[in-house]
């Protein structure tokens, strides 16, 4: 079910959720467009078909529908900007609130953090003791070694088309990953 985040562009989410991936802010191309990762470079949609996180191919005119599979979009912060240089520690730190209680009424499998830098922001700048183990480590994509509201987070690299860091072929990999980890939590019988 869709829930409000900036007029045009909603959240998705849903009880029962396999992953909610979790960007730190929509564009404006997505803001103006009211869909998620539609930047023109933005790769975000064909990693998710290529490691195989959705059985058919989908372009951001489809994000709603990504819920079929069990699989929630919302952003850190909901205000649309050019950069994340242009968003205040107040809206991070509204944000990281707004989506902690988010998690514990929706309860998803697991977190997919899009970018290293949204994993700084909601653990480094965290005033909880509760993430003090993962202050100081530098953060590289995969299984995070602590939990954000009893959920297990998975880093992903940032599929925008701005970060060089990552090839597609890595990026893949990270995608297909968060795949088989949420293969391996849905088979825990603890879960």
């Amino acid at each position: 079910m869709p829930e409000k985040g900036v007029p045009g562009l909603p959240d998705y989410v849903a009880p029962g959720m396999r992953v909610l991936f979790v960007g730190i802010n929509p564009g404006l191309r997505s803001a103006q467009l009211g869909h998620h990762f539609a930047g023109h470079s933005n790769r975000f949609w064909k990693l998710l078909a290529d490691s195989k996180l959705i059985p058919i191919p989908l372009t951001y005119q489809d994000d709603f529908r990504l819920l079929e599979w069990g699989i929630g979009l919302t952003n850190l912060v909901a205000r649309p900007t050019a950069g994340i240089h242009e968003l205040s520690t107040q809206e991070y730190r509204e944000g990281r609130t707004i989506l902690f209680k988010m998690i514990e009424v929706y309860r998803p499998q697991i977190i997919a953090l899009l970018g290293l830098g949204i994993t700084k922001i909601l653990f480094e700048e965290s005033e909880s003791q509760v993430y003090s183990g993962a202050i100081g480590r530098k953060v590289k994509p995969g299984l995070y070694p602590v939990l954000l509201q009893k959920t297990p987070v998975f880093v992903l690299p940032n599929p925008s088309g701005r970060n060089a860091h990552y090839s597609y072929q890595a990026m893949r990999h990270w995608f297909q990953e968060l795949g088989t980890t949420i293969a391996d939590l849905s088979a825990r019988k603890d879960w």
